[in-house]
């Protein structure tokens, strides 16, 4: 088979978490991570995705507002509000929602989530993933440069 063109180089290689509840979207959502060339792992309760925070850098979590029976999203949101800014900013934050529309800017604020893909659109994943990621990485590219520059890093 012919690599993906959003696959990403060895060198680049990124690390994925999916806090998916319902197993047919875990199962597309990890598909389409792993046609991406994210080395992924899956988490079914939220107690298992803070514990693979705390070991683990992700640079692009996916997860459901339903995960753990409704509480997980809130409980993963309220660990990563409180985690260390530097690792938090290298951790791309996807939710898939069936409230809020896709790229809802207000609702990504709100939530403290760096992107929105309404579960109706599960279908453009992948592309949706790699403009996150790719946004993700310019913001903080820039911002990083900042920081070296004013030599607050």
């Amino acid at each position: 088979s012919t690599p993906s063109s959003s696959r990403v180089s060895f060198e680049d290689r990124q690390n994925g978490l999916i806090c998916v509840g319902d197993p047919e979207n875990q199962r597309k959502v990890h598909q389409v991570l792993s046609r991406m060339g994210v080395d992924v792992q899956a988490v079914n309760d939220a107690k298992a995705a803070i514990s693979k925070m705390e070991y683990h850098i992700y640079h692009l979590v996916v997860m459901d507002e339903t995960f753990d029976q409704f509480k997980g999203t809130s409980l993963i949101l309220d660990k990563l509000n409180t985690m260390d800014m530097s690792l938090r900013r290298r951790m791309c934050l996807v939710l898939l929602s069936s409230r809020y529309r896709t790229n809802d800017n207000m609702a990504c604020l709100h939530t403290s989530v760096n992107g929105i893909l309404h579960l109706d659109d599960l279908i453009q994943l992948e592309p949706f993933l790699v403009k996150a990621m790719t946004d993700h990485k310019n913001l903080y590219t820039v911002y990083n440069e900042s920081l070296k520059q004013a030599g607050k890093m």
